[in-house]
């Protein structure tokens, strides 16, 4: 009797599953363009119909729901990620069209180089093209150009919308705001109609008067962004979309000065690569508005100008538990110290970098007391000098005026320029398959060091001029602090001290220096 071969289980071949099917990743985005907002629903199963139909089966999906295609700031950029995986399966990517893929046509080709230099592919469930052939290659890039001409006609339009909104005293996109109450030009009428009104804003006095002092407290330093949002949150204030505070939210609903009578807009003037996502104040610039403010102008010029200094504190400054918080320094290694936050009780200082093990000096261990008391002793000295200095018995030594660096800067910021343009270029090479990742990876670290080096010898040139300040002008700032030292806040006193103090370092032998902001940025104070 012959005996029956062997049957082995079958493996699936290298890209199938189990059942045949070869695994794929599906994208669905919803797009910001109100006539184009197709459901997520609809778009995945119409790929997961059309990808069986083809033997493939949507092994994971990539979604990005409301979100624009002008960029790719995206979530698609895992499903990138994924293709280019060698320990992934999937070599294909699936959209309901590829107008959803993206529609910014720069940003498209570079990560369609991407997918086809591993060999993957991008494919659209609804357009039947064969982007392998030269003549699919040609019309997947004509339905491109059509999606960026689209999407730059709307953009067009809702910027002439906003145009036309803001010139008439305004918000461009309209919806409520915090401390008003929005009467919108259109309203539901009880047979299910429409009628308009004239649109405006109208002062809620509840939310004003929180929002008044809110802006109050931040400019006097007794509350922050994070301690507001608490506030408000405890009072069973919501935002006005519904959901409770957060810090973000609070500096957003300040920063935009709408409760001083003002729009905010971003800066047609400044090229910014996405004006939509942007961040940076200095991009932004407010308009005036046709609603009642909330808070003077003069209050709104105190909170910028005390915004901007609260964006060079340390994180433990923001809410500070102690006078000093953010202020010491090691003096040895310019460490921060540890034992500076509100975690924990603060007893004394040491430094923070010789407790981890990362610099090697003499111990530097001192009574928080004892520090703050240094303090006031060297204002109190402070008060004393500049009295002498208004009387005249004290002369100012004069002016130091430091070697010209203008030049130096300039060949620096040049050179650091030359060197992202490099980067830049390797970066567009490897994506479009031209340099190869390992020699792409040497150059961008080469590059990289480059530019940090450069980037240290900027930051290390002096100041074209080294005039000392007089501290005169904080005479009054520094009697004052000095009359109401027992009396004010520690939040209240941490704001007034960093009008004064650029830093206090903590030395060996237990000593202290102060350094005042009208020292010369390279020396100390002599040793308290």
């Amino acid at each position: 009797m012959e005996k029956e071969p062997l049957q082995l289980p079958q493996v699936p071949r290298s890209g199938e599953n189990a059942s045949g099917l070869i695994p794929v990743i599906g994208y669905a985005r919803v797009s910001t363009w109100r006539e184009e907002m197709i459901s997520v629903e609809i778009q995945q199963n119409v790929v997961t119909e059309v990808a069986a139909r083809r033997g493939r089966i949507v092994s994971e999906w990539i979604v990005d729901p409301d979100d624009t295609g002008r960029n790719f700031k995206r979530k698609v950029m895992r499903a990138i990620e994924i293709v280019e995986d060698e320990t992934r399966p999937e070599r294909e990517i699936w959209s309901w069209k590829f107008s959803r893929f993206g529609r910014n046509r720069h940003g498209v080709e570079m990560n369609l180089a991407r997918i086809e230099n591993v060999g993957g592919e991008l494919i659209s469930a609804t357009e039947d093209v064969d982007a392998r052939s030269a003549v699919g290659k040609l019309t997947r890039g004509v339905l491109l150009d059509i999606a960026e001409f689209e999407s730059n006609r709307a953009a067009e339009q809702w910027r002439e919308t906003h145009d036309l909104r803001r010139g008439a005293g305004l918000p461009a996109t309209g919806g409520k705001r915090f401390g008003y109450t929005w009467y919108p030009r259109r309203i539901p009428t009880v047979d299910g109609g429409w009628e308009t009104q004239e649109e405006r804003y109208e002062v809620n006095p509840q939310q004003a008067e929180l929002a008044l002092a809110g802006l109050q407290d931040y400019i006097a330093g007794r509350a922050g962004y994070g301690k507001l949002a608490s506030r408000w949150n405890d009072l069973g204030v919501l935002n006005t979309r519904g959901r409770p505070w957060q810090d973000q939210t609070v500096r957003w609903y300040y920063d935009t000065g709408f409760g001083a009578g003002l729009l905010v807009t971003h800066r047609r003037d400044v090229q910014c690569g996405d004006p939509g996502r942007c961040q940076k104040p200095p991009h932004y610039s407010h308009l005036p508005a046709e609603h009642e403010a909330i808070w003077t102008g003069e209050e709104w010029d105190t909170y910028q100008e005390r915004r901007a200094e609260r964006r060079t504190w340390a994180p433990r400054s923001h809410q500070p538990a102690y006078p000093l918080s953010g202020l010491i320094r090691c003096g040895e290694c310019g460490g921060y110290p540890i034992n500076d936050n509100h975690k924990e009780a603060c007893y004394a200082y040491n430094c923070g970098a010789r407790a981890r093990g990362a610099v090697k000096h003499a111990i530097v261990w001192i009574r928080r007391a004892v520090v703050e008391d240094n303090v006031h002793k060297r204002l109190r000295e402070v008060a004393d000098e500049i009295d002498a200095i208004v009387a005249g018995t004290v002369v100012l030594p004069k002016p130091r005026t430091a070697p010209d660096v203008a030049g130096r800067r300039s060949a620096l910021e040049v050179e650091i320029s030359k060197l992202s343009t490099a980067m830049d270029r390797a970066t567009e090479g490897h994506v479009m398959g031209d340099i190869p990742r390992e020699s792409y990876l040497r150059t961008r670290d080469r590059l990289a060091d480059q530019q940090k080096e450069l980037q240290r010898q900027l930051d290390a040139l002096p100041a074209a001029s080294t005039t000392p300040l007089s501290p005169v002008p904080f005479r009054e700032v520094v009697q004052g602090l000095l009359a109401e030292w027992n009396t004010i806040s520690v939040q209240a006193k941490r704001v007034i001290l960093a009008k004064l103090i650029r830093r206090v370092e903590i030395c060996a032998e237990k000593t202290v220096r102060v350094v005042f902001v009208w020292d010369p940025p390279d020396e100390s104070q002599p040793q308290a």
